[in-house]
């Protein structure tokens, strides 16, 4: 009884030793579903850090007060037109 007990620890281990040689040596391909799930992942990892990016700039106290003086009105002069200043013209408009 003792040998037969032996015996089939002996074939387990070996089984189980060849089970793991194949796993090494026969790498597993990823699935479709599988790539495309990685993929659009680094797509939303990359969107989100770039709209924090955006967010961060406009919300930095520093660059509004920079940008909020480059916006202020000027008061822009208007040229003045009048109709006494213009010459008048002795053509006849149909």
């Amino acid at each position: 009884m003792a040998t037969d007990r032996t015996y089939m620890k002996d074939a387990e281990e070996v089984w189980i030793a060849k089970y793991r040689a194949a796993l090494n040596e026969i790498p597993v391909e990823p699935s479709r579903s599988t790539k495309v799930r990685d993929a659009l992942n680094r797509a939303h990892s990359i969107t989100i850090s770039h709209v924090s990016r955006l967010l961060a700039r406009s919300l930095d106290p520093s660059r509004g007060k920079k940008s909020a003086q480059s916006f202020e009105p000027k008061p822009v002069s208007q040229p003045q037109t009048s109709n006494r200043n213009l010459p008048e013209s002795n053509t006849k408009v149909a």
